[in-house]
């Protein structure tokens, strides 16, 4: 392959600098494609000139070229212009080749390209190789390499070994110039296909500028994940910090993170993550964190403090592991221990929006041929939480079983629990009750013409040891409840055919989806307000409604599948005189999802209070994409008691090489901008780089920047900082 082959490649590239460890386990691919992958390549189109000779060999291989030459005895070919050799294992194009027919050694010169298509197409390129179609080993010199998205170099590269494959003087970049913007280089690669890489005197360049040393580097190569991950960055509260990740891997079935976390506030952080798998008894994680948290008074280490440095010791220890026991039986077990309440929130913010308040819990569940037996235990190992203890609970769910052939159905939930309710520290209070709670129900599924009903009968019944009442310990409480849900579905073909601005129409279906349910719950025979809460069991009340709702769709075909066009939803309830709240209709709800083409999609949604006579809700988002030139969005977020906002979303490709992106969101009651970002995007033809900055009304500004590999978009480094932060309550110019 010649240079401007390279140049014109169109591969999406590059990570970050200080990721590109990663970029190694291109070599592996590459050569383990090239050297030993059992795959079959098409040759170029040959000319009517060209002569074509089988060479029979212990790996049969085709031979092609302007013009080929044989030895007296005719066990030597020499061939020269377009040769092309074909073996079922790759594909070898160059100018000249000396071809040996006994050995199956060939010596090949000039514009040499060898090329496998097991998969996805890798190939080498360089003037002079010598192979063996035999053994399928041999020596490039000078040998450029492309395999997806990987591109590389090295000036020898060898199979010197069943197994083993040797670099020398190389280097590997997902860039596709002649000069990479980024590269690793190594004096010698040691690749074992499959299993490791090991390389020495391994030096990152950007440019032509080193940016790190490597005396000895050992990559697993079963995962493509960077070795070591560096976050530096400055923030308000913890001064200049990095935060790193070093992978480590044992085997498959023992790896894991180590995490090293210098913040110039708070000191050193350290952490260790390890995913196993045992070959009998399932597989888990556990996560760890510690660190001596220093509060230094000072806005930098080296300066005087005003105040004594505050210590104080922070950690996290998280274990998770899950066990199918046989192909009907599961457990899960989960450990979750933090020094403080504010932990999650200050380090791990991601884990604290997911879940501020993970459980320690044991979950055993078995599938029988009727239903679902489960035990379970809670305990609460964070003293500064409220919790509700469950020590044991231990629960039978017998699905919709059919009774034998007349036709009702039995649905059965039967549930044991020992439950105690503690505080949070300092207080000593707990709420304790032993409980067995069963709610079983008999239907009758049915079909009256076009109209599916199913009436239904059943009661609950709960045991409390003890309530808030000495007087009422060891009572009963029951509830009694019946109803029925009834439903159709009508529809229509219209016979439309519409091919414009998108639409792409192929007859219209509308469908329509009534249905109405009817439920009463008797009054308790213990009222909620003689118990204590543990739970949504506890705070059962009497009920009596009817719940309408009706369901709208229109749908189209597009390449044989089927598309749905709008889907609008209208459901509310009828509470009837038993019902605790007042009666009449209640919240009536709208939901609507409209998406007429592929770059527009609008959605809506409301709630209107009846009682009232008021809307409580509404909230609208239009989104247009205009291809890759530009998009745009609106929203609209209305609460009649919380707020009215409006936001508003832009991007534009100014050229190949720049987009810029706003959001604004403005309050429209107090008419104040309480949030605005602008990005600008510029492409670094490997990388993505996207400056962005932030400002949220009372709570100050952000910039950062974040480099983004293209071959990898899920990888990024960010660069960020904060400034200008106000305090909760400021009442600064940025205040409302």
């Amino acid at each position: 392959m010649n240079v401007k082959y390279f140049q014109n490649r169109n591969k999406t590239s590059v990570f970050s600098a200080i990721y590109v460890i990663l970029l190694q386990f291109a070599l592996v691919h590459l050569l383990t494609t090239s050297f030993l992958s059992p795959a079959f390549a098409q040759g170029e189109e040959q000319s009517e000139e060209q002569e074509v000779v089988e060479v029979q060999s212990a790996d049969s291989v085709e031979l092609t070229g302007d013009t080929i030459e044989y030895s007296v005895d005719g066990n030597k070919v020499t061939a020269d212009g377009n040769v092309v050799v074909i073996s079922k294992k790759m594909e070898l194009m160059c100018d000249h080749i000396d071809f040996s027919r006994d050995t199956g050694m060939a010596y090949a010169t000039g514009n040499i390209r060898l090329v496998s298509t097991g998969g996805e197409i890798s190939e080498m390129t360089g003037e002079q190789l010598t192979f063996n179609f035999e053994t399928m080993s041999g020596t490039f010199d000078g040998a450029k390499i492309f395999a997806n998205p990987y591109y590389g170099y090295g000036e020898k590269v060898g199979k010197v070994g069943e197994n083993h494959i040797q670099m020398e003087n190389n280097y590997v970049t997902t860039c596709d110039l002649d000069k990479p913007h980024y590269r690793m280089t190594s004096k010698k690669m040691d690749m074992y296909p499959g299993e490791k890489l090991i390389a020495r005197s391994v030096r990152m360049l950007i440019g032509k500028i080193p940016l790190l040393y490597l005396p000895r580097f050992t990559q697993n190569l079963s995962e493509k994940k960077p070795k070591v991950l560096f976050t530096p960055g400055y923030d308000k509260d913890w001064g200049m910090f990095v935060l790193s990740k070093w992978r480590y891997y044992f085997n498959e079935n023992f790896k894991g993170i180590i995490r090293l976390d210098a913040r110039e506030r708070k000191d050193i952080a350290w952490g260790i993550d390890l995913d196993y798998k045992t070959p009998k008894t399932g597989s888990g994680r556990i996560r760890t964190y510690y660190m001596n948290e220093r509060n230094i008074t000072s806005d930098r280490f080296w300066e005087e403090r005003p105040s004594p440095t505050i210590e104080k010791e922070r950690f996290k220890v998280e274990w998770r592991h899950k066990w199918d026991i046989d192909n009907k039986t599961q457990a899960i077990a989960q450990y979750y221990k933090l020094s403080d309440s504010g932990l999650l929130k200050d380090y791990f913010e991601r884990e604290d929006d997911e879940d501020a308040s993970p459980n320690t819990f044991f979950l055993l569940t078995r599938n029988t041929s009727s239903g679902v037996l489960s035990f379970r235990t809670d305990a609460r190992v964070n003293r500064f939480e409220s919790a509700v203890e469950r020590l044991p609970e231990v629960s039978y769910t017998l699905s919709n079983k059919s009774l034998w052939n007349t036709g009702f159905y039995l649905r059965n939930s039967t549930t044991y629990s020992n439950l105690t309710n503690k505080a949070a520290s300092p207080s000593e209070v707990r709420q304790n009750t032993m409980r067995v709670d069963t709610n079983s129900i008999l239907s009758y599924p049915m079909k009256i013409g076009f109209i599916e009903l199913t009436p239904f009968v059943g009661g609950r019944n709960t045991y409390y040891s003890k309530t808030n009442d000495p007087e009422k310990y060891n009572s009963v409480r029951g509830i009694f409840e019946t109803g029925a849900s009834l439903s159709t579905r009508f529809y229509r073909v219209f016979n439309v055919e519409v091919d414009r601005y998108g639409l792409d129409i192929n007859r219209l279906r509308h469908i329509i989806l009534p249905s109405v349910s009817y439920s009463f719950m008797s009054e308790p025979t213990l009222s909620s307000a003689q118990l204590d809460s543990f739970d949504s069991i506890d705070s059962l009340d009497n009920a009596h409604s009817i719940q309408f709702s009706i369901e709208n769709k229109l749908q189209t075909k597009r390449n044989n599948k089927t598309v749905e066009l709008l889907r609008a939803i209208i459901s509310t309830p009828f509470r009837l005189k038993e019902h605790p709240a007042k009666g009449g209709f209640s919240t009536i709800s709208t939901d609507i999802d409209f998406r007429p083409v592929d770059w527009a999609t609008f959605y809506f949604d409301s709630t209107y209070n009846t009682q009232e006579e008021y809307l409580t809700t509404a909230n609208f988002d239009l989104y247009v994409n205009g291809g890759d030139k530009w998009s745009a969005g609106i929203g609209k977020r209305w609460s009649r008691e919380v707020d009215d906002q409006l936001t508003t979303s832009f991007s534009y490709k100014v050229n190949p090489k720049w987009r810029i992106q706003t959001y604004n969101r403005f309050d429209l009651r107090s008419g104040i901008l309480k949030e605005q970002e602008f990005s600008v995007t510029r492409d670094l033809h490997c990388w993505t780089m996207d400056i962005n900055f932030n400002e949220k009304r009372n709570e100050g500004n952000e910039i950062w920047i974040v480099f983004t590999l293209k071959a990898f978009p899920d990888m990024a480094i960010d660069f960020g900082t904060s400034f200008n932060k106000r305090k909760a309550g400021s009442q600064s110019s940025g205040g409302d």
